[in-house]
Parts: C-alpha cells; structure tokens; sequence
C-alpha cells in the first residue's frame, strides 16, 4: 500500500465516519463500479489505525464533555454526568446485540447487493429530509429517546444506511435539540470506534502470529480455528487438510520469490475445495475466515501509516465539527438529495 492510496483510505474513513452518506453503502458500490474486490479492503493494520484516527478526533472535539462525564462517573453519585453515561451505554446495546446475534446474517447482505443499498440510501434521504424538516426544540435525550437512538444504530449496520444520519435523524424527529442530538450520536459512537479496534487489533495480531509458523503449524492452526468457529465438521476438516497445507505452501513460496500471485493461489484453493464436494456457501465462509484467507505479501509501512492516521485525523475533525454545523442550521436536507441521487443511481445500475 503506497501513501497515496493511504491518504484516500484516510479522507475516506475521516470524512464517511461522521457525514451522514454511509460509509458501507459507499464501500459496496465502489466494488461494483470499479469490478475490484480489494477495494477498501485494507491491510488490518491500517484499519486498526484509521479507526484509532477517527475515534481520537471524535475525543479531541468532545474532549471537555467527555471530561465532565469522567468527573461526574468518579463521583460515584448518581448526577447528571453519570445519567448521560448510562444513556450512552444504554443506546450501544442494541446494536452489540444485533451484531452478535445476526454477525452471519449481516454478513451475507454485504458483497455486490447493490439494490439492498441502494434502497438503503433511498431511506437515509427519506430520514434526513423529515429530520431537516423537524421544529428545533431544547430538550434533552431522556433514557427512551436513548434506547430508540441505539435501535436506529443497530438498524444502521444495513449497507446503505448512514448510522450518524439514521441516529441524528432519530434524535431530531424525537424532539430532542438538534445541536445535542448531533453531539450525543457522535459521542455514542466513540466506545464502538475503540471496540472496533480492540476487534481489528485482535485479528492483526492473530494473523501475525500465524504467519510465523512453519506451513504444517499454520495449516494445522488454521484447521482447528475453523472447526471450532463451527465453519467445518472434523470430518471436511481431515478432507480438506491437504488443499490448506497447498495453499500455504504456494503462499510461503510466493513470498519468499516477493511475488504477488494472491488471486491466482486463491483460485487454485477454491477449485481445490470444490473438489473435496463441499458447498459455495462454506468455501465462501472459509476464504471469508481471517486465518483462512490468501493475505497479501506485505504490510504498509509506516509512511504510508502515518499518512493514512494524520488524514483521517484531520478529516475526522473537520467532518464532526461541519457536521455539528449542519445539523444546528438544518441542512440535512443536501445530504438527502446526495442520497437519493446515489440510491436511484445505484438501482439503475444494477439493473442495467
């Protein structure tokens, strides 16, 4: 990955984070439009590292509220500061359940289903127009506005829908203070920015360890990780043992000649895997597996780190803080139009 291409990684992640355009239905359509899967599809490492970039800059522009809470939570009374932290975690169940419970579910409606978010963007526009539309008030997110905010989060995981402009949206039509309802949805969000990372940083930091095993260790290690994620039975495990053990002998040889042939070793592993009768929808599971897939002969270096973090800082802040801006003058209303002129775009295109 060069630094030009982590810069874009950056302005994208800094400026999708917060903008209420969906950052995944964007991802999904670019695949379709340019035919590259790895599009967007980042080394973990840099994901770990543009996550770290927008999560900080979200605590830089929220750095005196979140000192309050902090104070307030130390003080072990029940005050306003630990109420407002109790919302917060309140709004993040839904969503934590959502993902745990339908992770499989969620999962197969990303991947080239372009009417899906299309028909989402549709819905984002439709959100944001009413909220643009909504009487500003004064009041403030109560524990049931809360919990109703983090339904429209967890309903957000959909490609296509914006969470900032689903949950904001929310908030506005509730009734709550526009400026407040802007701050809560971005404050909300934090612990789920550092609990993607932990998730991201757990993943890079397993497949770094596999990789410095000899290639029977990983195809071994591999075996055991999918049997017990329940992705294969112990019996296709013993089928499909040898097909594994040849996809990481072409990996290690393909690395040590500093060759980049990961689509051709993956299709190899495919055929390989139809072979052995098993299903499309468990090889997909496997290739999809992060001990399991083809990883790329090379990790970013720190330029291109560095440059990926200082651009989705500096977005991030630029974008929370416009953000913040818009909703208090009620100028959603241009998001909306940006979303139906995707979503339409987008439906046409897929059927074309």
């Amino acid at each position: 990955m060069g630094i030009f291409e982590a810069i874009i990684l950056g302005v994208i992640q800094g400026l999708t984070e917060f903008l209420p355009v969906s950052s995944s239905g964007h991802l999904e359509l670019a695949k379709t439009i340019f035919g590259d899967e790895s599009v967007g599809q980042e080394s973990m490492l840099m994901t770990v590292v543009l996550h770290f970039a927008t999560a900080l800059s979200t605590v830089v522009i929220f750095r005196k509220e979140i000192l309050i809470i902090f104070k307030g939570l130390f003080q072990f009374k029940w005050n306003e500061h630990t109420q407002f932290s109790a919302k917060i975690i309140l709004s993040m169940i839904p969503a934590a359940l959502v993902g745990v419970v339908f992770k499989d579910e969620i999962e197969s409606l990303f991947g080239g289903q372009i009417v899906l978010v299309g028909s989402m963007l549709l819905l984002t526009g439709v959100l944001l127009f009413l909220a643009d539309k909504a009487k500003n008030t004064e009041k403030e997110v109560g524990f049931m506005q809360a919990l109703l905010i983090g339904i429209s989060q967890a309903i957000a995981i959909l490609p296509g829908i914006s969470r900032s402009g689903a949950t904001i949206s929310t908030s506005v039509l509730l009734g709550i203070d526009r400026e407040k309802a802007a701050r809560f949805s971005f404050l909300m969000v934090v612990p789920l920015i550092f609990g993607a990372m932990a998730v991201d940083t757990k993943k890079f930091m397993d497949v770094n360890q596999i990789e410095n095993l000899s290639e029977a260790e990983r195809t071994t290690e591999i075996m055991v990780e999918l049997e017990k994620d329940e992705i294969i039975t112990p019996t296709e495990s013993k089928l499909i043992h040898p097909v594994m053990f040849t996809k990481e002998l072409d990996w290690s040889a393909s690395k040590v000649k500093g060759e980049t042939q990961s689509q051709s070793i993956n299709d190899q592993f495919v055929s390989g895997l139809k072979e052995k009768g098993l299903s499309e929808e468990k090889i997909e599971l496997i290739q999809e597996h992060e001990l399991a897939q083809v990883r790329p002969l090379s990790k970013p270096g720190v330029a291109a780190l560095s440059a990926g973090f200082i651009f989705a800082f500096l977005t991030g802040i630029f974008a929370c803080t416009w953000m913040i801006g818009l909703v208090k003058r009620a100028k959603l209303k241009y998001f909306s139009f940006y979303c139906f002129a995707v979503g339409v775009i987008a439906i046409v295109w897929s059927i074309i």
